[in-house]
């Protein structure tokens, strides 16, 4: 899982993403560094969910390792996840 790279594959910088970013007061706009810092730790699903959002994509798609289409590498603890089709 590389969240930086799929932004950057997107069209994105990390500035322009922080600037599009919720912060704490619920208004809009967060420094570069602490999207740096997001990304980088263990970021929360909401997190996840935000940047997606904001880059137009699925969560899945974020997640998503590009080594491989069928599974997603959980944030949380690494372990990689299958991806199934539902019919």
């Amino acid at each position: 899982m590389n969240i930086k790279k799929v932004i950057k594959e997107k069209g994105w910088t990390l500035e322009r993403l922080a600037a599009e970013m919720t912060n704490k007061h619920g208004g809009k706009g967060i420094t570069q560094p602490t999207v740096s810092q997001i990304i980088n730790g263990n970021p929360s699903l909401d997190k996840l969910k935000e940047i997606a959002n904001i880059i137009g994509i699925s969560v899945s798609e974020l997640l998503q390792d590009t080594t491989d289409n069928n599974t997603i590498t959980c944030p949380n603890c690494g372990a990689k996840l299958e991806i199934k089709k539902v019919e």
